[in-house]
């Protein structure tokens, strides 16, 4: 059966820069823990050396995209880091026609470093939804940083002692669960570390080192009392079914063995589940050998019955630095994600409301994803219509994040 996890533990001890802290452990566990808190100490260095102030701005001759349509020629200001409706003196950008989104937001990335904030950036990503972070130190170092894209994250995901996921990170036993009675103080520690959701690992329930339904269903319970939203991976059918059963608030990855069917998809409906199907991460494990057509023709079939039904669907792509063949570019892979989205069935419009208004919405950033005064000036200015052509986004002229223009935009 395969095994989600088992593939990147293979290339996480190839070189990834996510390990171990215990000083028992092996030297490579250790090296890889030592450049983690490395990078982090580089991300903190950058943030203290990088300044940056948003301007006045006047974006004109632009259509904005409202978060279902496109809307008549027209400007949009900025101020102070935020939509206004106008703003006095301000410089004015030529938008030549083009089309104005909010910034994009990636529902489910693994980013380490500001390089990475950086390749986000480049490609119109103004927000990521960190789906894994350790250890803290990293996930605290990406935050703040001006002019680069706002990072949220969950702290560590609740796994038990020797499941894959833990071995992938080499958790201590005190930052892995292995009964309900610890889903409070489980999730005590994740917010003591910043985290603003809750992330659990659904395996199948033939693993032995999968968490036990009780304690994924008291790990929901602790979550929502503290009001934390809750997403379960879940990469095959069973594991989908358990964190459906646990009342997940976000469902992330979608089975790659058996298609979700109507008595699962009624669950996500009726539980006001969303989906967030990482599409691009099954194309390149599909191209490493990792799963066959099959496989990932169970995982696009998903994507097409989750949508026919309402499910809400966000973009996100399991972007990640792990060695070939599994790295999965930070920042155009969204691009790809979206494409992928509407093979699978999605509308333009609704591929493009993945990445913004619901990706915003149901992650609670309540202050961006449409373009109107009082939101962040998270823009992204392309040419071409993506409601006629989706790949129109890759199209990049300019991107701004809280109003500050990023200059290494990879134009097309």
């Amino acid at each position: 059966m395969f095994s989600f996890f088992a593939i990147f533990l293979s290339a996480l001890l190839a070189g990834s820069a996510y390990s171990c802290p215990h000083v028992e452990h092996s030297g490579a566990t250790r090296r890889l823990y030592q450049e983690g808190l490395e990078i982090a100490r580089m991300n903190n260095i950058r943030r203290q050396t990088t300044s940056a102030a948003a301007k006045s701005i006047a974006i004109t001759n632009v259509r904005v995209f409202d978060g279902d349509k496109l809307l008549p020629l027209g400007s949009v200001y900025i101020a102070g880091g935020f939509i206004a409706p106008y703003a006095e003196g301000a410089e004015v950008v030529d938008g030549n026609g083009g089309v104005l989104l909010s910034g994009l937001i990636d529902a489910h990335a693994h980013p380490s470093s500001v390089a990475h904030l950086e390749a986000f950036a480049s490609n119109g990503v103004t927000t990521a939804i960190v789906a894994s972070c350790f250890p803290a130190a990293v996930c605290k170092s990406l935050l703040n940083h001006a002019g680069l894209p706002d990072v949220r994250f969950p702290g560590v995901s609740a796994n038990t002692p020797n499941s894959s996921h833990a071995l992938l990170l080499g958790l201590q036993l005190n930052e892995t669960i292995t009964s309900a009675s610890q889903a409070p103080a489980f999730v005590a520690d994740q917010l003591a570390t910043g985290a603003t959701f809750i992330k659990l690992i659904a395996e199948h329930p033939d693993s032995a080192t999968t968490l036990d339904q009780a304690t994924m269903n008291a790990l929901v319970t602790s979550a929502h009392a503290n009001q934390l939203r809750v997403a379960g991976h879940a990469a095959d059918y069973a594991a989908v079914h358990r964190t459906l059963t646990a009342h997940v608030d976000q469902a992330h990855h979608v089975p790659t063995d058996i298609p979700l069917d109507a008595p699962l998809i009624s669950r996500f409906v009726s539980q006001g589940t969303i989906s967030v199907p990482t599409l691009s991460i099954f194309t390149t494990f599909l191209a490493a050998g990792q799963i066959d057509e099959a496989g990932y023709a169970a995982a696009n079939t998903s994507v097409t019955r989750l949508r026919a039904a309402g499910v809400p669907i966000l973009a996100g792509t399991d972007s990640n630095d792990l060695p070939a063949p599994f790295t999965l570019p930070f920042g155009s892979s969204l691009h790809t994600e979206l494409e992928l989205l509407v093979q699978a069935g999605l509308s333009t419009v609704e591929a493009l409301r993945s990445a913004t208004v619901l990706a915003a919405h149901h992650n609670l950033l309540f202050d961006r994803g449409v373009v109107a005064p009082g939101m962040r000036a998270d823009l992204l200015l392309i040419s071409g219509d993506p409601i006629a052509n989706i790949s129109a986004t890759r199209n990049i002229q300019r991107v701004w994040i809280a109003g500050v223009e990023y200059a290494g935009v990879e134009t097309s």
